[in-house]
């Protein structure tokens, strides 16, 4: 029996927002239409006709997934429309009574209700599933127009056709990869804002590119970390750049919809049982009847596993590169959900600092506790999991750079 109250208003307005979402899905799928599927060869050399039919093709395939989200969304408004009146607020009594040992009152009801509040819960899931389906959908949109454009200009100048289609294809898994390459493509894959707090009070200081700076600390590159050579050094490159990758970002996509709903489930009950254990049912219902909220926002917009257990295993391996200087404290692992659009420097769509894309590097979450004469305080690097969607959306683009010869790495600092 679902421990779960919903108004029909509540529900009827979460209807009217999805719905919006599948007039953007459909405006942007006739837009992008025709640039995808009947890109002109501009030479009448054998390759340009080739490629020009490959990509092609590959919008002809975007089409007909378009239309299978098309399908999707409708479906999930109907059910969303036929659930109106479908919860009842007895729910909340029966689950007070289970937790409470049969003890509820005839005023359990009135008095549950004042103190939890599962509405708010699912107007947030609602909210935040719709913000960021249009904007993975709009992301999508512009990365088609990217690699389009791409081709087109890359068809129009043999002289570096065969230049950037080597970079389109090392800028997939950034095997191989020079460096002025993945510095490139991290812009598209890698993101992070947060801030250092300073252990003195101090305010505290803003950093914007956290996983870029993390990426580049790891292989060497910063004055903190000390860089690994030989084999040892190659074989901790080669794991970074494609952990760093786009192709790492579309695999995590394509599993994050499947974990994501079981890794709410768990932090849930973790939180659950230790409401109850400590001594706060009431907070024990509030999270035994926001779960099934969770576990749906988790399959849209993704959770994050807690694996702070491996903390001291990894510590010793940061404190050596540091010298001493940095102690891991904890650490977490992001699944997206089927929406999640990441947060890159430089993604498919948005503004700096909050472009659609990612990687399994962005994925990661760690805090850092720094016990030095320069620096004292902590530092949360949070997980910015993508979607497979946003992740899609996010190779697409680096790939029409590439052929554009637009994937250009960061001014220097």
């Amino acid at each position: 029996m679902p421990f779960v109250i919903a108004t029909p208003e509540l529900m009827h307005g979460a209807a009217e927002r999805l719905a919006g979402i599948g007039s953007s899905l459909a405006e942007a799928t006739a837009t992008v239409s025709g640039p995808t599927t009947g890109i002109a060869a501009a030479a009448a050399d054998e390759v340009s006709i080739a490629i020009a039919s490959m990509f092609g093709e590959f919008g002809e395939e975007f089409q007909a997934l378009s239309s299978a989200a098309q399908t999707f969304h409708t479906q999930f408004v109907d059910v969303m429309n036929s659930s109106v009146g479908a919860y009842a607020s007895a729910e909340v009594a029966n689950a007070q009574q289970t937790l409470l040992g049969g003890k509820a009152t005839s005023g359990a009801p009135a008095a549950a209700a004042a103190s939890v509040d599962p509405i708010t819960r699912w107007q947030q899931v609602f909210t935040t599933t719709s913000q960021n389906a249009q904007k993975v959908f709009g992301a999508s949109q512009q990365a088609l127009n990217t690699v389009s454009g791409g081709v087109s200009a890359a068809i129009a100048n043999p002289t570096t056709l065969l230049g950037n289609l080597q970079n389109a294809a090392q800028s997939v898994a950034l095997i191989g990869a020079p460096n002025d390459l993945t510095s490139a493509v991290t812009q598209h894959t890698l993101g992070g804002i947060t801030e250092f707090i300073q252990a003195d009070g101090s305010d505290p200081i803003p950093i914007n590119d956290a996983h870029v700076q993390l990426y580049e600390a790891l292989l060497g590159n910063t004055e903190e970390f000390s860089p690994t050579g030989g084999l040892e050094g190659l074989l901790l490159t080669g794991v970074v750049n494609l952990a760093a990758s786009p192709m790492s970002g579309v695999l995590m996509g394509a599993v994050g919809p499947f974990v994501s709903p079981g890794v709410a489930l768990l932090n849930s009950m973790g939180n659950v049982f230790a409401d109850l254990t400590g001594g706060n049912p009431t907070a024990a219902l509030y999270g035994l009847i926001n779960t099934p909220a969770d576990v749906v926002d988790a399959f849209f917009n993704g959770a994050t596993l807690n694996l702070d257990a491996l903390a001291p295993v990894i510590n010793p391996f940061v404190s050596s590169g540091t010298g001493g200087a940095e102690t891991l404290t904890g650490l977490s692992l992001g699944f997206g959900g089927l929406f999640s659009p990441g947060q890159v420097v430089t993604g498919a769509s948005g503004p700096m600092y909050d472009g659609v894309g990612g990687s399994l590097f962005n994925s990661l979450g760690v805090h850092l506790a720094y016990a030095s004469d320069e620096f004292n305080g902590s530092l949360t690097i949070a997980p910015a999991p993508v979607g497979p969607i946003g992740a899609t959306a996010g190779l697409i683009s680096i790939i029409g750079h590439a052929l554009g010869g637009s994937l250009q790495p960061p001014p220097a600092a």
